[in-house]
């Protein structure tokens, strides 16, 4: 069913041509980095949250900004319009047919702008097509993600294009030293998976927690992730069930040893600012630096307009000292007291806990 088929549909899904033989889908389910937007422009974090990529005939989304406030447009997508755009020029209300050959697509997608920074930053991503309107709750915009151009065929509704020039890192700034003071920043490693490659790649350029003043990993093993870098073993399986209002990974005790384990360790005294940060967060420790002069005496700093958010948090040496006070009133000194016997966070992950 084409496109413009479905807008008769009980159940609109958008099934696009180009990827309806068989091809590389790869893994279907995949996260990408990861945290609010806000924390990309708050924090220097450009993590992104978690995306679901599902097979042709899934359903389709919805734009973000709804309200009053928003004025709806006529036209499916106006380049340059609401802000510089950094693709080439798009082909709106077009798709690129593509008969086989490899090809992924994310949900909620809002502008054709991200999906066209998407394609950029997957090698093998030669074009791509945005669906305004897929069908999916909340968001309702998607975008696939594609190995050539293929045919143009116009399709209402969608847009298409070629990413931008493809730039090749060199290096990026440090954050010791910084303003704001000294950070100590450690990430939390599964022993098995993609985090150790993502760790010794940061630390190996200098980037991420390895641009900090102090680094620091932490797992549930010893294990060597780059030369000179040996996780700190933490007393837990890392291994949690997922739930809540959003289907995430309800890991707060995990958390709670590794926090047990941080202020076992100590090192984060040497700093003034403590820094928690996922093993795929894209983060920049000199713009984090330059945004901490802003608020010395905080307790900690707030990344989303709904609370913090985990894939970066940050804190002053000062709030763990508070929070190491708590652990030691605990009858074994594994958890904090208060805050376990105060609060209720069955349903709650280690963001929220914190």
């Amino acid at each position: 069913m084409s496109p413009s088929q479905q807008s008769s549909a009980a159940s609109p899904a958008y099934e696009p041509i180009s990827e309806a033989g068989s091809q590389d889908w790869g893994r279907r389910r995949r996260r990408a980095v990861a945290a609010v937007a806000a924390a990309a422009a708050f924090t220097g974090v450009a993590a992104v949250a978690a995306l679901r990529g599902h097979r042709a005939g899934g359903q389709q989304l919805r734009h973000p900004l709804e309200g009053a406030a928003l004025q709806v447009k006529s036209a499916t997508w106006v380049q340059g319009e609401d802000f510089d755009s950094q693709a080439p020029k798009m082909d709106i209300d077009v798709e690129y047919v593509v008969d086989g050959g490899w090809g992924t697509n994310y949900d909620h997608i809002p502008t054709p702008e991200m999906c066209a920074a998407m394609c950029q930053g997957v090698d093998k991503c030669n074009a791509y097509t945005w669906v305004k309107d897929a069908g999916l709750p909340g968001c309702p915009s998607q975008c696939w993600l594609k190995s050539s151009v293929g045919v143009k065929k116009e399709a209402k509704g969608l847009v298409s294009g070629v990413p931008p020039p493809r730039k090749h890192f060199i290096a990026a700034p440090l954050g010791v030293d910084g303003p704001g003071g000294k950070l100590y920043c450690f990430a939390l490693m599964q022993p098995e998976g993609y985090e150790r490659g993502l760790l010794k790649w940061q630390q190996e350029n200098k980037v991420g927690i390895f641009g900090c003043d102090i680094a620091a990993v932490y797992s549930n093993k010893e294990i060597t992730v780059a030369p000179d870098v040996v996780t700190e073993v933490v007393n837990s399986t890392l291994k949690c069930g997922y739930g809540g209002d959003s289907g995430t990974a309800l890991n707060a005790w995990i958390f709670i040893a590794v926090w047990q384990k941080v202020i076992e360790v100590g090192d984060y005294k040497k700093a003034e600012w403590v820094v928690k940060a996922d093993p795929d967060a894209v983060f920049f420790p000199d713009r984090l630096g330059r945004l901490l002069a802003k608020h010395h005496g905080a307790g900690y700093i707030n990344n989303c307009k709904y609370g913090m958010h985990g894939p970066i948090e940050v804190f002053s040496t000062r709030a763990i000292d508070t929070l190491a006070d708590d652990y030691k009133k605990s009858w074994d000194g594994k958890a904090p007291k208060t805050c376990v016997t105060g609060q209720h966070f069955g349903q709650w992950g280690e963001d929220m806990f914190m």
